[in-house]
């Protein structure tokens, strides 16, 4: 029994070591980051900036391989294929792999086959109006339709997008007959909300804030539990309707599952300390995206839920996978 147990230790003591030595190791070539955010976009820009950060303290280039395209399926296929050595990274939407496994019968990549880095950002989104819609607020929103069944319609950032899930949800549990028109992205509803051509539409609030202060728009909610620090005049949807449920929405890195942790907190060191430089938080800020940083283990439970929950979502929306 001793011997056995002698043996164990020294088992465990060389795994220790071994990781040890291959976080001291890492990197020893350029860090690639796949990207399935098209190239000048805003998070293409923010994932550029971070990476010429780590370069120094890494002591090698990050290196941004775009692939965007299917849902942000591709490069998440990609990256799934690389050596779990801390060498390649996915840089995606939250919905890659919260949503999308739930809509595509032959499941590619799935959650399980990542490790969580990092969140790098949070991009706050608001419900807004048509100003010649008589509601001013989500209470009066629902009242509004009940009273007129079939004749609101709101538009979403596409079929089993995340506006399209969680308004779907409410009209479940709020029973409403509003329909949905699904557009290509959320600036497009906004623009058709703008032109009075919808009553309802979800988009970015950095977005909506111009044609609000031009007339063009109304705010309804943000689309939070609670009042958003950069938002504080705009009611959350959690003030208005106390079971709203929200599938997070975030900027995230992942490593393909089986890098070692101490690699993988290295990393979320490193970007966490790109993040908070004042130029990043610069550009985060003119973009709309707030600063997140959140840690890998809290990273990883709440995109479990919100995997749940858009599970859940999907299902009530009527969807089925293709």
């Amino acid at each position: 029994m001793k011997k056995i147990h002698a043996n164990l230790l020294t088992f465990a003591a060389g795994v220790a070591l071994s990781c040890g030595a291959a976080a001291q190791a890492w990197p020893v070539k350029p860090v690639r980051v796949v990207s399935t955010f098209g190239s000048g976009s805003p998070a293409d820009a923010l994932m550029r900036l971070v990476g010429q950060k780590l370069g120094e303290p890494l002591g090698q280039p990050v290196v941004i391989d775009v692939q965007a395209g299917a849902g942000g399926l591709l490069g998440a296929q990609t990256a799934v294929r690389a050596a779990p050595d801390g060498h390649t990274l996915l840089y995606t939407i939250s919905t890659t792999l919260v949503t999308t496994p739930h809509l595509v019968k032959n499941r590619a990549v799935e959650m399980k086959d990542f490790a969580p880095v990092i969140t790098m950002a949070r991009a706050f989104t608001c419900m807004l109006a048509a100003v010649s819609f008589p509601p001013n607020n989500v209470r009066e929103l629902i009242e509004y339709a009940k009273a007129n069944p079939g004749k609101v319609a709101y538009g979403s950032n596409g079929i089993g997008g995340t506006y399209h899930l969680e308004m779907e949800m409410i009209k479940q549990k709020h029973r409403v007959d509003i329909t949905h028109v699904p557009y290509k992205g959320g600036t497009d509803g906004l623009q058709a909300a703008a032109a009075g051509t919808i009553p309802i539409a979800f988009a970015p609030c950095s977005s909506v804030v111009p044609q609000a202060r031009a007339g063009k728009v109304k705010f309804m909610a943000v689309l939070e539990h609670k009042r958003a620090a950069d938002y504080p005049d705009i009611a959350a949807m959690g003030e208005q309707l106390p079971d709203y449920e929200k599938i997070s929405g975030g900027v995230d890195i992942w490593a393909p599952a089986g890098v070692p942790a101490p690699v993988l907190r290295r990393l979320h060191e490193e970007i966490d300390k790109a993040l908070g430089q004042p130029d990043v938080q610069a550009l985060m800020k003119k973009i709309g995206f707030p600063y997140d940083g959140t840690a890998l283990d809290d990273m990883a439970v709440q995109r479990r839920k919100d995997f749940e929950l858009a599970g859940r979502a999907v299902k009530i929306a009527g969807l089925k996978a293709e």
